[in-house]
């Protein structure tokens, strides 16, 4: 792979064989392919990969919810259960550099692929693991989605508002969390892995990054032995900081994120007499006194409308915004300028979201999700597996060409 600069990608000469289902692995090792490495995805026969047809959507390539993941791989059509199977995936675990799988810690090792066996087989290969929970401790075993793992990692403790009770996230973050999180590891171990020339372990989990993710909200808990209550749009350590309501609708208003902006937003809302009131002196009085803060900017922002407020806090300075819906963040300027949305190309294919990151100011973009066993015979023909065993795992029904 070569950037549009002309840059060769960080991985590119690299395979990975891509052992992952669902968000978390199927993420991350679609970051890699973005990063330059080629990803080997092996699909169990007959139906490959459960996202293929699960999700609510479906376009002319398939089910929208396995393209949005599955983008710049190849589909190997193998099952690695049988001995000739496994025959042939050691060859290819023998001409890779990354072994990557989101499958239940233990759950890979009566086949031979836990990281002990294939790290003795293969010492070069890096080997990576994304579970739910981690890899060691009494939960290790535990499978786990996203929302399971929300709920038990405290997150949804402080999502939602009292009316509602807890409240998930609404899109996958942890999931995204742990394939990104797994995908720094995999390039500090490749890093590692070029000086001396062995591979090692890596892991992350849905908890691992859940528990990142509150690092700054766990801090007071720690200090302070207290559970932040269930406060909506609101934050638990700062105060004026979430949303509020406006003669029209609500609008975003971060009016504490340093001390110059407190000042700012009571001048601008013509609220001069907050800064000196006792209850609002400072951030610890305000979040404190939150209730009768919010009652106070409320009965100021219902003079005016939201877009004439956001004009006001935009001139000044204040960060400010109203809650844009999916549609309108996809139209929008910003977006359109980032060029991280990529528009379709061809009939058959739907917009997608491309890496988070640019290379010298050129984001990596990715070609469409396979079809299912699309490049079984090409990948393995290319790993030295001969034309004789190829076609007998096509005629046997276990691969597809």
């Amino acid at each position: 792979m070569v950037t549009p600069t002309g840059a060769t990608a960080p991985l590119a000469g690299t395979t990975v064989v891509d052992f992952t289902r669902f968000v978390s692995g199927s993420y991350c090792t679609m970051l890699l392919a973005a990063l330059g490495a080629e990803v080997v995805k092996i699909e169990m026969p007959p139906h490959g990969d459960s996202y293929r047809t699960q999700g609510v959507t479906k376009s002319d390539a398939g089910s929208t919810l396995f393209e949005s993941l599955n983008r710049g791989k190849k589909s190997v059509l193998l099952d690695f259960r049988t001995d000739e199977g496994a025959a042939t995936l050691e060859v290819v675990l023998a001409g890779a550099d990354f072994f990557v799988h989101n499958s239940r810690p233990g759950s890979l090792d009566g086949r031979g692929l836990g990281y002990h066996d294939v790290h003795a087989r293969h010492p070069h290969l890096v080997y990576a693991a994304i579970s739910a929970f981690g890899d060691i401790g009494p939960d290790a075993e535990r499978g786990g989605f996203d929302l399971i793992v929300q709920a038990e990692s405290g997150i949804m403790s402080l999502t939602g508002a009292p009316e509602s009770g807890p409240v998930k996230v609404g899109a996958p973050l942890l999931d995204v969390g742990a394939g990104l999180s797994t995908t720094l590891a995999i390039l500090a171990a490749h890093i590692d892995r070029m000086a001396t020339g062995v591979g090692s372990q890596v892991s992350s989990s849905l908890l691992e990054f859940a528990l990142a993710g509150l690092t700054t909200v766990m801090a007071d808990v720690i200090a302070t032995g207290e559970q932040p209550p269930l406060l909506g749009s609101h934050s638990p350590s700062f105060s004026p900081y979430g949303a509020f309501a406006t003669s029209d609708g609500h609008i975003v208003l971060a009016g504490a994120g340093s001390d110059r902006l407190w000042p700012l937003m009571c001048e601008l809302i013509g609220r001069v007499d907050l800064i000196d009131d006792p209850r609002f002196v400072d951030n610890a009085q305000r979040i404190k006194n939150r209730n009768e803060l919010t009652d106070s900017i409320e009965a100021a922002l219902a003079l005016q409308p939201s877009d004439q407020w956001l004009a006001t806090f935009d001139a000044a300075g204040l960060p400010a915004s109203t809650v844009r819906s999916l549609g309108t963040v996809l139209e929008s300027e910003q977006l359109v300028a980032l060029r991280q949305v990529r528009p379709p190309v061809g009939a058959a294919q739907q917009p997608a979201i491309d890496a988070p990151f640019r290379f010298d100011g050129v984001r990596p973009t990715l070609g469409a999700a396979p079809e299912l066993g699309a490049d079984t015979a090409d990948v393995l023909a290319r790993f030295g597996v001969g034309a004789a065993v190829i076609e007998r795992l096509i005629k046997a029904g276990r691969v597809a060409s």
